[in-house]
């Protein structure tokens, strides 16, 4: 997505999701569902940058986050598709 556009999901938007698909290796650049214990579900895109996985958020107003032991990080599902009404 182009920085300063709107994030792709909004408030009552419905996704379709592959709780299958949570190999990371092979999400590399799709929007995936996270789940951490303590701050619950994310929707964001997962990113691979030289064997560092990081869930990038679409919406330039949040941080990165990097995935690895310390921040608990869990990938669920894939999403497929969505669906929502326009603005």
């Amino acid at each position: 997505m182009v920085s300063g556009f709107a994030p792709p999901f909004c408030d009552g938007y419905i996704l379709v999701v592959d709780s299958s698909q949570t190999y990371v290796p092979e999400l590399n650049g799709k929007i995936v569902i996270a789940w951490h214990k303590d701050m619950g579900l994310m929707v964001s895109r997962l990113q691979n940058y030289d064997h560092t996985e990081v869930l990038q958020p679409e919406n330039a107003e949040y941080k990165p986050i990097l995935l690895n032991n310390k921040h608990k990080w869990k990938i669920l599902a894939k999403v497929l598709w969505w669906i929502g009404k326009a603005p």
